[in-house]
């Protein structure tokens, strides 16, 4: 076709990486919070998904249920993946226009 550089397409999907990345290492260091039991459970992770703490409040240890507390933890940790989840598809769709590109998440 003329007229159509496929460089600039090129150099314009480099830049876009290259901003993804950038976006990604940033996102590594944030923090979002998941709770449960009414904050009996609170979890740290980052917005690349990585758990960075638990903290079990002395409450919930003192209900001296094993399975609630298994359980509790468990809904804590989903919720601050998915929390992250949505904070990284929410920062890296600004950077690609909202476009779904495989294999970014």
């Amino acid at each position: 076709m003329p007229g159509l550089d496929l460089n600039y397409f090129v150099r314009q999907a480099s830049k876009m990486t290259e901003k993804i990345e950038q976006r990604k290492t940033e996102l590594a260091e944030e923090t979002v919070e998941g709770k449960s039991g009414d904050n009996l459970i609170v979890v740290l992770a980052s917005g690349t998904q990585e758990i960075k703490s638990i903290k079990i409040s002395p409450e919930a240890m003192a209900l001296n249920d094993t399975g609630m507390l298994e359980d509790l933890l468990v809904a804590a940790v989903n919720n601050a993946l998915n929390t992250s989840r949505t904070l990284m598809q929410t920062e890296l769709g600004k950077l690609t226009g909202g476009m779904k590109i495989p294999g970014l998440l």
